[in-house]
């Protein structure tokens, strides 16, 4: 009885051994246009960690990048898309969800001579003149305050939204932070270049986050490729690689980020 044990073990060892690995995959996956998350090249603060990700356990992801918004809508419809990238915490889409891996941080990039630079919430906005994306008053959770302002203006235009800004005829932009500086810095560059009106693109901008952060997750249609990123994530994450990939995209900012942005 105990040789048979011992000779049973054995085989299961084997076997173990010389089993195949996990199958890889090479991934379609569609993604937003919003740098630095994505970029038009499928590059960015996020693309790259789920590039990494995918990397380490096999798999090879592509992105197809489209307008935001455009996302959510093509991918239930679109079945040669293998993933989505990526979805909120109250979002449910055709597949499987990994766990929340990074965050977004919405928040308001304020002027800094606006006595603004300190506030902690969306309510100490009442009575200014706020800039934000279209919906943002859904999608922020702040339709019941937007009659306390001053005035409440949807730009889909990321630079018509810096436009207001500088310009002293908005107080605050409500947006994500770290795409709000990023064209905040785009903007800069075209002054430099004559491309914009005469403005004081030196005034000094601050971002305050006056929201949660937002989680975000991935969703695949075949639950292994899922369980795959949870697992490989946790890897790199463990070993430093998520923040040294992710971290370069947000450090760019802090003279307006300040610590107010996460890392990942």
């Amino acid at each position: 009885m105990k040789a048979l044990r011992c000779w049973t073990t054995g085989l299961l060892l084997i076997l173990c051994c010389t089993a195949a690995p996990a199958q890889s995959r090479s991934l379609q996956m569609i993604a937003p246009d919003i740098p630095p998350h994505f970029d038009s090249e499928g590059k960015g603060r996020i693309a790259d960690v789920v590039r990494a990700v995918l990397d380490r356990c096999g798999h090879n992801a592509r992105f197809a990048i489209v307008p935001f918004g455009r996302h959510w809508k093509d991918y239930p419809s679109t079945p040669h898309y293998d993933g989505l990238a990526t979805a909120e915490a109250d979002q449910e889409f055709p597949g499987y969800s990994t766990k929340p891996f990074m965050r977004l941080q919405d928040g308001a990039t304020v002027l800094s001579d606006r006595n603004l630079e300190s506030i902690v919430s969306a309510e100490e906005l009442a009575g200014s003149n706020v800039v934000a994306f279209p919906a943002a008053d859904k999608i922020l959770g702040i339709e019941a305050l937007v009659p306390r302002f001053k005035s409440f203006t949807m730009r889909a235009d990321r630079f018509d939204q810096i436009r207001l800004l500088l310009s002293s005829r908005a107080d605050a932009v409500m947006a994500d932070g770290l795409i709000t500086a990023n064209f905040i810095r785009l903007f800069r560059e075209r002054s430099a270049a004559g491309q914009e009106p005469a403005l004081d693109t030196g005034r000094r901008v601050l971002f305050r986050r006056i929201f949660q952060p937002g989680p975000q997750r991935l969703y695949f249609r075949d639950l292994v490729v899922a369980a795959d990123f949870d697992r490989c994530f946790e890897e790199l994450r463990a070993d430093g690689t998520v923040e040294r990939l992710a971290k370069p995209y947000v450090d760019r900012y802090r003279d307006i980020l300040g610590d107010q942005y996460p890392s990942f």
